[in-house]
Protein backbone atom coordinates (compact mmCIF):
# COMPACT_ATOMS: atom_id res chain seq x y z
CA UNK A 1 0.00 0.00 0.00
CA UNK A 2 1.49 3.34 -1.06
CA UNK A 3 1.18 5.99 1.62
CA UNK A 4 1.44 9.70 0.99
CA UNK A 5 3.86 11.80 3.00
CA UNK A 6 1.08 14.10 4.19
CA UNK A 7 -0.52 11.28 6.17
CA UNK A 8 2.43 11.21 8.55
CA UNK A 9 3.20 14.88 8.93
CA UNK A 10 1.95 17.44 11.39
CA UNK A 11 -0.89 19.73 10.33
CA UNK A 12 1.81 22.20 9.32
CA UNK A 13 3.46 20.47 6.36
CA UNK A 14 6.66 22.50 6.81
CA UNK A 15 7.41 20.66 10.05
CA UNK A 16 8.45 17.55 8.18
CA UNK A 17 7.79 13.86 8.52
CA UNK A 18 7.81 12.20 11.93
CA UNK A 19 10.50 9.66 12.66
CA UNK A 20 8.75 7.53 15.26
CA UNK A 21 11.19 4.82 16.20
CA UNK A 22 14.77 5.57 17.11
CA UNK A 23 16.20 2.37 15.68
CA UNK A 24 14.40 2.94 12.31
CA UNK A 25 13.96 -0.81 11.75
CA UNK A 26 11.75 -1.95 8.89
CA UNK A 27 9.34 -3.71 11.23
CA UNK A 28 8.72 -0.66 13.38
CA UNK A 29 8.38 1.72 10.46
CA UNK A 30 5.98 -0.65 8.72
CA UNK A 31 3.89 -0.99 11.88
CA UNK A 32 3.45 2.75 12.19
CA UNK A 33 3.02 3.57 8.49
CA UNK A 34 0.38 0.94 7.81
CA UNK A 35 -1.64 1.12 10.98
CA UNK A 36 -1.79 4.88 11.45
CA UNK A 37 -4.43 5.29 8.77
CA UNK A 38 -6.05 1.91 8.08
CA UNK A 39 -5.05 -0.42 10.91
CA UNK A 40 -6.86 -1.60 14.05
CA UNK A 41 -4.95 0.79 16.33
CA UNK A 42 -6.09 4.04 17.86
CA UNK A 43 -3.02 6.29 17.75
CA UNK A 44 -2.33 9.55 19.56
CA UNK A 45 0.69 11.77 18.97
CA UNK A 46 1.58 13.99 21.96
CA UNK A 47 3.88 16.98 22.15
CA UNK A 48 6.47 17.46 24.89
CA UNK A 49 3.80 18.91 27.19
CA UNK A 50 1.78 15.67 26.82
CA UNK A 51 -0.94 17.46 24.86
CA UNK A 52 -2.65 15.90 21.84
CA UNK A 53 -0.94 16.92 18.60
CA UNK A 54 -2.46 14.43 16.18
CA UNK A 55 -4.88 11.47 16.22
CA UNK A 56 -5.94 8.94 13.61
CA UNK A 57 -9.41 7.92 12.46
CA UNK A 58 -9.56 4.88 14.74
CA UNK A 59 -9.11 7.15 17.75
CA UNK A 60 -11.89 9.41 16.49
CA UNK A 61 -14.16 6.37 16.11
CA UNK A 62 -13.50 5.06 19.63
CA UNK A 63 -13.62 8.34 21.49
CA UNK A 64 -16.20 10.14 19.32
CA UNK A 65 -13.93 13.17 19.11
CA UNK A 66 -12.56 14.70 15.95
CA UNK A 67 -8.94 15.68 15.57
CA UNK A 68 -9.92 19.33 16.07
CA UNK A 69 -11.80 18.52 19.30
CA UNK A 70 -8.87 16.54 20.69
CA UNK A 71 -6.07 18.86 19.60
CA UNK A 72 -4.31 20.60 22.50
CA UNK A 73 -6.01 18.56 25.24
CA UNK A 74 -3.90 16.89 27.92
CA UNK A 75 -3.70 13.12 27.59
CA UNK A 76 -4.52 12.89 31.29
CA UNK A 77 -8.04 14.18 30.57
CA UNK A 78 -8.81 10.92 28.75
CA UNK A 79 -7.67 8.61 31.58
CA UNK A 80 -8.79 7.26 34.93
CA UNK A 81 -7.09 9.32 37.64
CA UNK A 82 -4.85 6.46 38.85
CA UNK A 83 -3.72 5.66 35.32
CA UNK A 84 -3.12 9.35 34.64
CA UNK A 85 -0.72 9.40 37.62
CA UNK A 86 0.91 6.19 36.37
CA UNK A 87 1.51 7.62 32.91
CA UNK A 88 2.69 10.94 34.35
CA UNK A 89 5.26 9.22 36.56
CA UNK A 90 6.65 7.36 33.55
CA UNK A 91 6.83 10.50 31.43
CA UNK A 92 8.46 12.60 34.15
CA UNK A 93 10.92 10.04 35.52
CA UNK A 94 12.38 8.61 32.33
CA UNK A 95 14.91 10.49 30.24
CA UNK A 96 14.12 8.26 27.31
CA UNK A 97 11.75 5.46 26.35
CA UNK A 98 13.94 3.59 23.91
CA UNK A 99 11.69 0.55 23.61
CA UNK A 100 7.89 0.65 23.33
CA UNK A 101 6.46 0.28 26.84
CA UNK A 102 3.26 -1.70 27.30
CA UNK A 103 0.69 -0.23 29.70
CA UNK A 104 -2.82 -1.30 30.64
CA UNK A 105 -4.76 1.96 30.77
CA UNK A 106 -8.37 2.77 31.64
CA UNK A 107 -9.84 5.42 29.34
CA UNK A 108 -13.01 7.40 30.00
CA UNK A 109 -15.86 6.11 27.84
CA UNK A 110 -17.88 8.13 25.34
CA UNK A 111 -20.57 9.06 27.87
CA UNK A 112 -18.05 10.03 30.53
CA UNK A 113 -19.65 7.79 33.16
CA UNK A 114 -17.32 4.80 33.09
CA UNK A 115 -14.05 3.38 31.80
CA UNK A 116 -12.80 0.85 29.27
CA UNK A 117 -9.42 -0.83 29.30
CA UNK A 118 -7.00 -0.78 26.38
CA UNK A 119 -3.47 -2.11 26.13
CA UNK A 120 -1.30 0.82 25.10
CA UNK A 121 2.24 1.03 23.79
CA UNK A 122 4.04 4.25 24.65
CA UNK A 123 7.07 5.46 22.68
CA UNK A 124 9.12 8.62 23.03
CA UNK A 125 10.83 9.92 19.91
CA UNK A 126 12.28 13.04 18.29
CA UNK A 127 10.89 14.42 15.04
CA UNK A 128 12.96 15.97 12.26
CA UNK A 129 12.82 19.38 13.94
CA UNK A 130 14.44 17.76 16.97
CA UNK A 131 11.21 18.16 18.98
CA UNK A 132 10.41 15.60 21.67
CA UNK A 133 7.15 13.78 20.93
CA UNK A 134 5.28 10.75 22.26
CA UNK A 135 3.24 8.13 20.44
CA UNK A 136 0.47 6.13 22.14
CA UNK A 137 -0.67 3.09 20.18
CA UNK A 138 -3.82 1.46 21.62
CA UNK A 139 -5.48 -1.87 20.90
CA UNK A 140 -7.89 -4.26 22.60
CA UNK A 141 -6.71 -7.55 24.05
CA UNK A 142 -7.91 -9.58 21.06
CA UNK A 143 -4.94 -8.20 19.11
CA UNK A 144 -1.69 -10.04 19.80
CA UNK A 145 1.45 -7.94 19.22
CA UNK A 146 4.94 -9.16 18.50
CA UNK A 147 5.81 -11.39 21.51
CA UNK A 148 9.30 -9.86 21.60
CA UNK A 149 7.66 -6.64 22.81
CA UNK A 150 5.77 -8.18 25.72
CA UNK A 151 8.66 -8.43 28.17
CA UNK A 152 9.21 -4.67 28.16
CA UNK A 153 6.20 -4.26 30.45
CA UNK A 154 8.40 -5.38 33.37
CA UNK A 155 10.41 -2.20 32.86
CA UNK A 156 7.20 -0.20 33.13
CA UNK A 157 6.19 -1.79 36.43
CA UNK A 158 9.67 -1.25 37.86
CA UNK A 159 9.51 2.41 36.85
CA UNK A 160 6.12 2.80 38.55
CA UNK A 161 7.23 1.06 41.75
CA UNK A 162 10.53 2.98 41.89
CA UNK A 163 8.66 6.26 41.45
CA UNK A 164 6.25 5.38 44.25
CA UNK A 165 9.12 4.54 46.60
CA UNK A 166 10.96 7.77 45.78
CA UNK A 167 7.82 9.76 46.51
CA UNK A 168 7.25 7.87 49.78
CA UNK A 169 10.80 8.64 50.89
CA UNK A 170 10.43 12.31 50.01
CA UNK A 171 7.17 12.68 51.94
CA UNK A 172 8.42 10.56 54.84
CA UNK A 173 11.56 12.65 55.30
CA UNK A 174 9.56 15.85 54.96
CA UNK A 175 7.16 14.69 57.69
CA UNK A 176 10.06 13.78 59.97
CA UNK A 177 12.26 16.78 59.30
CA UNK A 178 9.59 19.45 58.98
CA UNK A 179 6.12 18.64 60.31
CA UNK A 180 7.29 16.58 63.29
CA UNK A 181 9.81 19.22 64.33
CA UNK A 182 7.16 21.95 64.21
CA UNK A 183 4.87 19.85 66.39
CA UNK A 184 7.68 19.20 68.89
CA UNK A 185 8.45 22.92 69.04
CA UNK A 186 4.77 23.76 69.53
CA UNK A 187 4.50 21.26 72.38
CA UNK A 188 7.63 22.69 74.02
CA UNK A 189 6.26 26.23 73.85
CA UNK A 190 2.94 25.05 75.22
CA UNK A 191 4.67 23.38 78.17
CA UNK A 192 6.57 26.60 78.93
CA UNK A 193 3.32 28.54 78.77
CA UNK A 194 1.63 26.04 81.11
CA UNK A 195 4.42 26.38 83.68
CA UNK A 196 3.91 30.13 83.82
CA UNK A 197 0.12 30.11 83.63
CA UNK A 198 -1.21 27.46 85.99
CA UNK A 199 -4.69 28.96 85.88
CA UNK A 200 -5.02 27.78 82.24
CA UNK A 201 -4.11 24.14 82.98
CA UNK A 202 -7.63 22.85 82.24
CA UNK A 203 -7.58 24.49 78.80
CA UNK A 204 -4.01 23.43 77.98
CA UNK A 205 -4.41 19.77 78.94
CA UNK A 206 -6.64 18.66 76.01
CA UNK A 207 -4.56 20.77 73.59
CA UNK A 208 -1.41 19.02 74.73
CA UNK A 209 -3.10 15.64 74.29
CA UNK A 210 -4.07 16.53 70.71
CA UNK A 211 -0.49 17.57 70.01
CA UNK A 212 0.83 14.28 71.39
CA UNK A 213 -1.68 12.37 69.26
CA UNK A 214 -0.61 14.33 66.19
CA UNK A 215 3.09 13.67 66.90
CA UNK A 216 2.35 9.96 67.34
CA UNK A 217 0.35 9.84 64.10
CA UNK A 218 3.03 11.69 62.10
CA UNK A 219 5.64 9.30 63.47
CA UNK A 220 3.59 6.26 62.42
CA UNK A 221 2.96 7.67 58.95
CA UNK A 222 6.66 8.46 58.56
CA UNK A 223 7.58 4.90 59.56
CA UNK A 224 5.07 3.47 57.09
CA UNK A 225 6.46 5.61 54.28
CA UNK A 226 10.12 4.88 55.03
CA UNK A 227 10.38 1.45 56.73
CA UNK A 228 13.80 1.87 58.35
CA UNK A 229 13.19 -1.27 60.45
CA UNK A 230 13.03 -3.32 57.23
CA UNK A 231 16.41 -2.09 56.03
CA UNK A 232 18.05 -2.34 59.45
CA UNK A 233 16.57 -5.51 60.97
CA UNK A 234 14.87 -7.45 58.17
CA UNK A 235 11.43 -8.38 56.91
CA UNK A 236 10.20 -10.33 59.93
CA UNK A 237 11.02 -7.49 62.33
CA UNK A 238 9.42 -4.94 60.01
CA UNK A 239 6.18 -6.91 59.59
CA UNK A 240 6.04 -7.55 63.34
CA UNK A 241 6.52 -3.86 64.09
CA UNK A 242 3.81 -2.98 61.57
CA UNK A 243 1.29 -5.36 63.10
CA UNK A 244 2.10 -4.26 66.66
CA UNK A 245 1.34 -0.65 65.75
CA UNK A 246 -2.17 -1.47 64.58
CA UNK A 247 -3.08 -4.30 66.98
CA UNK A 248 -5.70 -3.47 69.60
CA UNK A 249 -7.74 -5.51 72.09
CA UNK A 250 -10.57 -5.77 69.54
CA UNK A 251 -8.31 -6.16 66.48
CA UNK A 252 -5.67 -8.88 66.39
CA UNK A 253 -3.10 -9.71 63.73
CA UNK A 254 -1.33 -13.08 63.53
CA UNK A 255 1.78 -13.56 61.40
CA UNK A 256 3.56 -16.60 59.99
CA UNK A 257 6.86 -15.96 58.20
CA UNK A 258 9.07 -18.88 57.09
CA UNK A 259 12.72 -19.46 57.84
CA UNK A 260 14.88 -18.16 55.02
CA UNK A 261 12.74 -15.17 54.12
CA UNK A 262 15.60 -12.85 55.10
CA UNK A 263 17.73 -14.41 52.36
CA UNK A 264 15.51 -12.88 49.66
CA UNK A 265 16.92 -9.86 47.82
CA UNK A 266 16.08 -6.44 49.24
CA UNK A 267 13.78 -5.46 46.36
CA UNK A 268 11.57 -8.51 46.84
CA UNK A 269 11.47 -7.97 50.61
CA UNK A 270 10.33 -4.41 50.04
CA UNK A 271 7.60 -5.62 47.64
CA UNK A 272 6.42 -8.17 50.25
CA UNK A 273 6.36 -5.50 52.94
CA UNK A 274 4.36 -3.07 50.77
CA UNK A 275 1.85 -5.75 49.74
CA UNK A 276 1.25 -6.77 53.36
CA UNK A 277 0.99 -3.11 54.33
CA UNK A 278 -1.57 -2.37 51.60
CA UNK A 279 -3.68 -5.42 52.45
CA UNK A 280 -3.69 -4.54 56.16
CA UNK A 281 -4.69 -0.96 55.37
CA UNK A 282 -7.46 -2.28 53.14
CA UNK A 283 -8.71 -4.55 55.95
CA UNK A 284 -8.75 -1.68 58.44
CA UNK A 285 -10.62 0.62 56.07
CA UNK A 286 -13.14 -1.66 54.40
CA UNK A 287 -13.63 -5.09 55.94
CA UNK A 288 -14.93 -4.47 59.51
CA UNK A 289 -12.80 -7.44 60.57
CA UNK A 290 -11.40 -8.03 64.06
CA UNK A 291 -8.96 -10.82 63.21
CA UNK A 292 -6.35 -10.97 60.43
CA UNK A 293 -3.83 -13.64 59.50
CA UNK A 294 -0.69 -12.94 57.47
CA UNK A 295 0.91 -16.07 56.00
CA UNK A 296 4.04 -16.02 53.84
CA UNK A 297 5.21 -19.21 52.11
CA UNK A 298 8.70 -19.32 50.62
CA UNK A 299 8.93 -21.95 47.89
CA UNK A 300 11.81 -22.83 45.61
CA UNK A 301 10.52 -20.93 42.57
CA UNK A 302 7.62 -18.90 43.98
CA UNK A 303 6.71 -16.94 47.06
CA UNK A 304 3.13 -16.64 48.34
CA UNK A 305 1.63 -13.90 50.48
CA UNK A 306 -1.81 -14.66 51.91
CA UNK A 307 -3.81 -12.28 54.07
CA UNK A 308 -7.08 -13.61 55.51
CA UNK A 309 -9.66 -11.78 57.62
CA UNK A 310 -13.10 -12.44 59.10
CA UNK A 311 -14.69 -9.25 57.78
CA UNK A 312 -17.39 -8.51 55.24
CA UNK A 313 -15.30 -9.45 52.21
CA UNK A 314 -14.71 -7.89 48.80
CA UNK A 315 -17.25 -7.34 46.04
CA UNK A 316 -17.68 -10.55 44.05
CA UNK A 317 -16.13 -8.95 40.98
CA UNK A 318 -12.37 -8.41 41.27
CA UNK A 319 -12.53 -5.61 38.70
CA UNK A 320 -15.15 -3.88 40.83
CA UNK A 321 -12.86 -4.18 43.87
CA UNK A 322 -10.08 -2.42 41.98
CA UNK A 323 -12.42 0.29 40.74
CA UNK A 324 -13.56 1.02 44.32
CA UNK A 325 -10.03 1.94 45.31
CA UNK A 326 -9.41 -1.01 47.62
CA UNK A 327 -5.65 -0.87 46.99
CA UNK A 328 -5.68 -3.96 44.78
CA UNK A 329 -4.51 -2.01 41.73
CA UNK A 330 -1.42 -0.84 43.63
CA UNK A 331 -0.75 -4.42 44.71
CA UNK A 332 -1.24 -5.60 41.13
CA UNK A 333 1.51 -3.23 39.92
CA UNK A 334 3.96 -4.73 42.41
CA UNK A 335 2.80 -8.27 41.60
CA UNK A 336 3.30 -7.73 37.87
CA UNK A 337 6.89 -6.69 38.58
CA UNK A 338 7.55 -10.36 39.45
CA UNK A 339 5.20 -11.80 36.79
CA UNK A 340 2.97 -12.87 39.63
CA UNK A 341 -0.72 -13.42 40.21
CA UNK A 342 -3.33 -11.80 42.46
CA UNK A 343 -6.46 -13.72 43.45
CA UNK A 344 -9.28 -12.98 45.88
CA UNK A 345 -11.66 -15.41 47.59
CA UNK A 346 -14.45 -13.58 49.35
CA UNK A 347 -17.65 -14.34 51.23
CA UNK A 348 -19.80 -12.78 53.92
CA UNK A 349 -17.64 -14.63 56.47
CA UNK A 350 -14.42 -12.98 55.37
CA UNK A 351 -11.91 -12.81 52.57
CA UNK A 352 -8.57 -14.22 51.53
CA UNK A 353 -6.17 -12.42 49.21
CA UNK A 354 -3.40 -14.54 47.74
CA UNK A 355 -0.44 -12.98 45.94
CA UNK A 356 2.01 -15.23 44.14
CA UNK A 357 5.43 -13.87 43.09
CA UNK A 358 7.88 -15.63 40.79
CA UNK A 359 11.46 -15.53 42.02
CA UNK A 360 13.09 -15.72 38.59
Amino acid sequence: MQTSENEFTNENANKGQYSLFEDESERDELCFDIFFKDGPFAIIILDRFFQVNKVNEKFTEIFSQSSAQSYGRSIYEFLHSEDALKLKSIFENRDSIKSPLLLHLHFINKKGNGFFKMDTYVKKYTNRLDEVMYCLLMFDQEFCPDPDWMDVKQEVYKSIVDTQEQERKRIGHQLHDSVAQLLYATRLNLEHFAQENHEHAAIIRPIKKMLNDAIHEVRNVSIDLVPSVLHAFGLKAAVTAMTERISMPDFTVETSLPIGVEELDKDMKLVIYRIVQELLNNTLKHSSANRVQIIIRNGQDQLEIEVKDNGQGFPSDLKESKRMGSGLRTIENRTDLYKGKLSVISSDKGSSVLVTLNKD
